[in-house]
């Protein structure tokens, strides 16, 4: 396979809103969700802050109440521990707080201030499969990656891939063994520990494409391609469409055991640089289903809804089952 090589900022000279109502629908038949589905789901809602909707039973609430300041959160693959980013900026100095802690206590195990190269207040973390480190992004091109231990020490930076910056709103996700996979202009790939060298999984030739996000396993990736979201194997073969409709869907995301896949459907602007869509499950099997915003989707297709009511839910932010 194509090497390519890293660089980080320090060492190696490198190569690498929203509408508040939700649509009555058509629950397809079922009052509740399969015993297969398992899992929490966690989602941003407008004004109600992060929400979780516990699987199979379809009851939950609140998990971050509304936070202006909240940049981000994240939960560990065994659900044992929670990261947040915070904008804790004051007057001149421009400080992120990264918090983890105990999803069944909440007590802090490890919390600390962080400072982008950029000196960007809207920083993110990732916590790493084996929880040991967090993966920092932001919305300047300038910070590139950052990878800290999960103390908040500096491990290592990756700005750009050969000669090129690393661009916003590119793909970093995690795999098993920490190692990573970005996306970079057309091109998908793959980063071993130290970081400094990089493998080229896939170009992709389409004009559209993005929304990288992979299984627990780190066997499969799902993806946006144009209108619609297609799986396709972590080698970069047996790409797939998955989801089809008059509309859009985007933002996929896997269920634990990497047998559904969460969508975005009826995925739509409400603004500058927001979205909004509906959320709707459906098997990862490999075959099409029509998911869009009416009662006309594929046997098979669920649609988000709380035990008790009749209203699928709507997302416009992060969103991880767990």
């Amino acid at each position: 396979m194509k090497k390519i090589g890293m660089t980080t900022a320090k060492v190696l000279a490198l190569l690498i809103l929203f509408a508040c109502s939700k649509d009555k629908v058509d629950n397809g038949g079922f009052d509740q969700y399969p015993s297969a589905i398992q899992g929490t789901i966690y989602y941003d809602w407008a004004t109600e802050g992060i929400l979780k909707m516990s699987l199979p039973d379809g009851t939950g609430g609140s998990f971050i109440p509304d936070d202006s300041k909240l940049n981000s959160f994240d939960i560990s693959r065994d659900g044992k521990w929670k990261l947040t980013a915070v904008n804790a900026s004051t007057l001149g100095q421009y400080d992120v707080r990264f918090t983890i802690s105990d999803m069944n206590t909440g007590s802090i195990a490890e919390e600390f201030i962080y400072n982008s190269p950029a000196g960007n207040s809207y920083c993110k973390g990732y916590l790493s499969p084996d929880n040991s480190l967090i993966l920092v992004t932001s919305n300047d091109y300038q910070d590139g990656i950052t990878i800290l231990k999960r103390n908040g020490e500096f491990v290592t930076r990756i700005v750009d891939v050969n000669g090129e910056r690393l661009e916003m709103n590119e793909a970093r996700v995690w795999l098993p063994g920490n190692n990573l996979v970005i996306t970079h202009k057309n091109y998908i790939i793959k980063l071993a520990p130290p970081y400094n060298s990089g493998t080229l999984i896939k170009e992709m030739n389409y004009q559209d494409w993005g929304k990288l996000n992979v299984n627990q396993a780190g066997t499969q990736f799902a993806l946006n391609i144009g209108n619609h979201v297609y799986t396709m194997d972590a080698n970069g073969g047996n790409l797939k469409q998955v989801t089809t409709s008059n509309f859009k869907e985007s933002v996929p995301e896997f269920s634990p055991d990497g047998k559904y896949l969460l969508i975005g459907t009826y995925y739509r602007s409400t603004g500058t640089l927001g979205y909004l869509w509906d959320l709707k499950i459906i098997p990862n099997d490999g075959k099409q289903y029509n998911v869009g915003p009416d009662s006309n989707n594929s046997p098979g297709v669920i649609p988000v809804i709380w035990k008790n009511k009749e209203r699928i839910e709507s997302g416009g932010g992060q969103m991880l089952w767990r």
